[in-house]
């Protein structure tokens, strides 16, 4: 997890991580996605946000948790002042993957290959850290069905962009729009 300070205009890449934070105004947090999960958070009270890019390695490495820790520590964000939304991503009745998945995320292990909701599982995370359910909202949209989004398990090469930014003197705002490459 990286916190961004606005600085030099223009494009600046920062070395590769699934977590970003700002509290500054004009920074706009960008993650890649293709199947993986794209977690938008905004404390509006304190004017912090989080992009997060939530795949399953991600998610079994504690990036939510992480993120959580670092908005309320580095910005007095707690849990239950943030709003938080689940992108678009692969479904869960699109997304098999074997036992060791559903291990790794502290699930209970099924005998051979299952579906696994993500942005479910997710949810139920940030639920356990505090976050109210009212305050979480989940796309539908899944990356695998809609031939709008890239599916890197349907086959597709490109990726989605995710942002989070606000400009000066504005409420944060959340986007989330396919792009092509």
């Amino acid at each position: 997890v990286r916190v961004h300070r606005a600085g030099a205009s223009g494009l600046v890449l920062a070395p590769p991580c699934d977590g970003h934070i700002t509290a500054d105004s004009g920074v706009l947090l960008t993650v890649s996605i293709a199947d993986c999960v794209p977690v938008f958070m905004v404390a509006p009270e304190r004017g912090v946000l989080a992009l997060v890019h939530a795949g399953w390695r991600g998610v079994a490495a504690g990036i939510l948790e992480r993120s959580i820790e670092t908005l309320r520590e580095r910005f007095g964000a707690d849990p239950d002042q943030l709003e938080l939304h689940l992108g678009p991503a692969i479904s869960g009745e699109a997304y098999e993957v074997g036992p060791e998945v559903h291990r790794a995320l502290g699930l209970p292990e099924p005998p051979g290959p299952a579906f696994l909701d993500l942005r479910r599982h997710l949810a139920e995370r940030a639920e356990g850290l505090g976050v109210p359910s009212e305050q979480i909202g989940v796309s539908t949209r899944c990356t695998r069905g809609d031939e709008a989004l890239f599916s890197h398990r349907g086959g597709s090469e490109g990726r989605q962009v995710a942002f989070l930014g606000r400009r000066p003197g504005m409420c944060p705002v959340v986007e989330s729009r396919p792009i092509r490459e």
